[in-house]
């Protein structure tokens, strides 16, 4: 039983790898920059990678449930948020080749930051949209949801970092969240759709994080299995 969760891990990773754009065949690591993972931490790789996966569906729904409440041209079907700068919020965009040759601790800590950011950044987007939308509940849930998620997922991620010796220290800018200002309805709906968007986009991107290290780990994965057998 335990030797099939150890193994939940790599079996996602094989199952997602056409999500990847990492090129094929994965070239097999064996350079220094792959640790030697004890059994509790693939666990919690294991476990982690299960959760993101789990988040997608939430932060999907967050963002179209948002817009669909803002009224036009927000709420249209055909409507593109465009690229809108906000103070201090972290963003997921990052080109391949960054993606591919971040060590562990940065990756880990690039979530680590993105997610305890971004809690504060939909709580502010949620205590607006209770002014703005006050009767919508079914909105305030998913933000809810997302907060919590977020939650979680830092949890989660501290935990790995923990046992692979990291610090899990993070500084945020002061304030992190610059106040709205003005009396713009719109740009303010405008900022929150933003705020849904880059979280929507994180989870993405924590997903390939998650299934490039299940890919990283692979023998190590399969040695655990077969220590337990």
């Amino acid at each position: 039983m335990r030797s099939t969760a150890l193994l939940i891990f790599l079996v996602v990773s094989v199952r997602r790898a056409t999500s990847l754009t990492i090129p094929a065949p994965v070239k097999r690591s064996t350079s220094s920059d792959v640790a030697e993972l004890s059994k509790t931490t693939i666990v919690l790789f294991s476990e982690t990678q299960k959760f993101v996966e789990s988040m997608k569906d939430n932060a999907d729904s967050l963002l179209t449930t948002y817009l669909s409440f803002q009224g036009a041209p927000l709420s249209d079907p055909e409507y593109h948020l465009p690229e809108v700068k906000i103070d201090n919020l972290p963003t997921a965009t990052m080109d391949n080749a960054t993606f591919l040759n971040q060590t562990d601790e940065i990756r880990l800590k690039n979530n680590l930051y993105f997610y305890s950011a971004i809690v504060q950044f939909l709580q502010v987007a949620m205590t607006e949209q209770e002014d703005l939308n006050p009767a919508e509940e079914s909105l305030k849930a998913k933000f809810q949801e997302a907060m919590a998620n977020s939650n979680t997922l830092i949890s989660k991620i501290s935990a790995i970092m923990t046992q692979m010796g990291m610090s899990v220290t993070v500084t945020f800018p002061d304030p992190l969240v610059v106040p709205y200002e003005g009396s713009a309805i719109f740009k303010q709906k405008l900022r929150g759709g933003v705020i849904c968007k880059e979280y929507k986009e994180r989870v993405l991107l924590t997903k390939r994080d998650f299934e490039f290290f299940a890919k990283k780990y692979h023998e190590q994965l399969i040695q655990q299995q077969e220590q337990e057998e």
